[in-house]
């Protein structure tokens, strides 16, 4: 006579099941910061690289006119999505348009970034139109630029964030800057060309 073993068929426990589930929400949480931290310094050196070709633009402007592209230079900052900051990103474009106050009179392109896609890394036209209206970094807030407003190649720092940084920034016509992620002045995020 024969003896025939059986073998029971068993499936996961539920406390199997959950222990599965429970290492895969870890690896995944763990998955998802690292994508997280990449993708934000991604956009930070988007965001410079933006700022450093604003930056070269303005610089290389300077050097063909020898005067900087703004109409009336002051110590202040401007912001590219309004007034003199959208003036300034058209002389730099060659979009001034026609008149008697053209500064860009040889309408050299200086400025050369990609169009921005929902007003955020590059430069927007409004709604579909061809005269730049602004300039935005990756997370969608204008650049800030400093000239050198009495052309003796020194700024006035006028995004001191701590004690380390220098009161005067020195050797360049123009300094651009960013808010970075927070969108708030001041900040470790801050995205810089100095």
């Amino acid at each position: 006579m024969k003896n025939h073993t059986y073998r029971l068929q068993r499936g996961f426990t539920l406390v199997e099941l959950l222990i599965v589930i429970a290492i895969i929400m870890v690896l995944a949480a763990l998955g998802f910061a690292g994508v997280q931290s990449a993708l934000k310094k991604a956009k930070t050196v988007q965001t410079l690289n933006i700022a450093t070709n604003l930056s070269q633009s303005i610089h290389n402007y300077f050097d063909e006119y020898g005067s900087l592209p703004v109409v009336n230079v002051t110590p202040t900052p401007i912001v590219t999505n309004t007034g003199e900051g959208v003036n300034v990103l058209r002389v730099l474009l060659a979009q001034e348009g026609a008149g008697t106050n053209i500064l860009n009179t040889k309408g050299i392109r200086y400025l050369d970034v990609k169009t921005a896609k929902a007003k955020k890394a590059g430069l927007d036209y409004g709604n579909g139109g061809t005269t730049a209206t602004g300039l935005f970094d990756a997370w969608g807030n204008p650049f800030y630029i400093a000239f050198d407003d009495d052309y003796n190649d020194e700024i006035l720092n006028p995004n001191k964030i701590s004690a380390s940084d220098p009161e005067i920034i020195r050797g360049v016509k123009a300094v651009v800057y960013s808010y970075g992620a927070d969108g708030l002045d001041k900040n470790k995020d801050d995205v810089r060309t100095w």
